[in-house]
């Protein structure tokens, strides 16, 4: 069934109502052929926050870079 894309929002929207346990996207197919595809995450998974605190930032850390170079261990 092709669809534009304000069709394939409303029918996304029709789909995150009729079912909200699953997350629903609009994906374009081809150009100008949109589609309403089902995601592997449940909707309540997308919005989950950590409530862990991240580690504070320190200026003499080793860069990513440095980390991923071989042979040093860091």
């Amino acid at each position: 069934m092709e669809m534009n894309r304000d069709q394939a929002q409303s029918e996304r929207d029709r789909m995150a109502d009729e079912h909200p346990e699953a997350t629903w996207l609009v994906a374009e197919q081809q150009p100008g052929d949109w589609a309403v595809v089902r995601v592997g995450i449940p909707s309540s998974a997308a919005r989950v926050e950590s409530t862990e605190e991240r580690p504070a930032h320190t200026e003499d850390a080793p860069s990513t870079q440095t980390r991923n170079m071989p042979g040093l261990n860091f």
